[in-house]
């Protein structure tokens, strides 16, 4: 519960400050998903915000999950900073903590990803986390392919240190403000699951 006020201060007090201030830079994010596998289906949300300034950046998001018959929201903090290091080529190194409402659970991790092109309409992400409540590491390398049009694909593979897993997308901008999107999640243990989301993104 502690971890909903932070959320909602920084929605209270973090939004105000960065429309008064102009080197930082304030984003959010209100989604709605309805995720379906194994013949069940649910209606998930999220909503997201982050400040930045200078490389540095702040963000908590709350999302709601998906079968799980314990906790109904995941909430994650994180603080990271990203170095531009080239053309559209960029490293960022990040800690966060994750909170689980009503298990009480809670862990942390610290990560590290880099963007880098490919090519003119395609860019790529190399990413590893670190669990440290676990002690596991997640390797991933993912794809985004512009399509033209408002069409963007993507593509993702990598393994938690126990399994190896996926992702494929495809999704369509109509505007700055509104797109949607339909990603397929896919493992080695597990039914594949077919989630079709709105998103409402917005920002300075």
């Amino acid at each position: 519960m502690k971890t909903l006020y932070v959320m909602a201060g920084l929605f209270a007090v973090g939004m105000p400050m960065a429309a008064s201030a102009n080197d930082l830079e304030w984003s959010a994010e209100l989604g709605l998903n309805v995720a379906a596998s194994s013949g069940a289906v649910e209606t998930t949300a999220n909503t997201a915000v982050e400040l930045s300034y200078a490389g540095a950046f702040v963000g908590g998001e709350i999302e709601t999950l998906f079968q799980d018959p314990t906790d109904k929201a995941e909430i994650t903090l994180t603080l990271g900073y990203t170095f531009d290091i080239g053309a559209d080529t960029a490293l960022t190194a990040s800690y966060s903590r994750i909170f689980l409402d009503n298990s009480g659970f809670s862990s942390h991790e610290i990560g590290a990803a880099l963007d880098f092109p490919i090519s003119s309409n395609v860019g790529g992400t190399f990413e590893i986390v670190h669990d440290l409540t676990a002690s596991t590491t997640d390797y991933s390398l993912g794809a985004e392919f512009g399509l033209g049009n408002g069409f963007t694909a993507e593509a993702l593979i990598g393994h938690d240190g126990t399994e190896v897993y996926g992702e494929t997308g495809l999704s369509y901008d109509f505007n700055d403000t509104l797109s949607a999107g339909l990603v397929v999640e896919l493992s080695q243990s597990a039914s594949p699951v077919f989630n079709f989301g709105l998103t409402i993104g917005f920002g300075s």
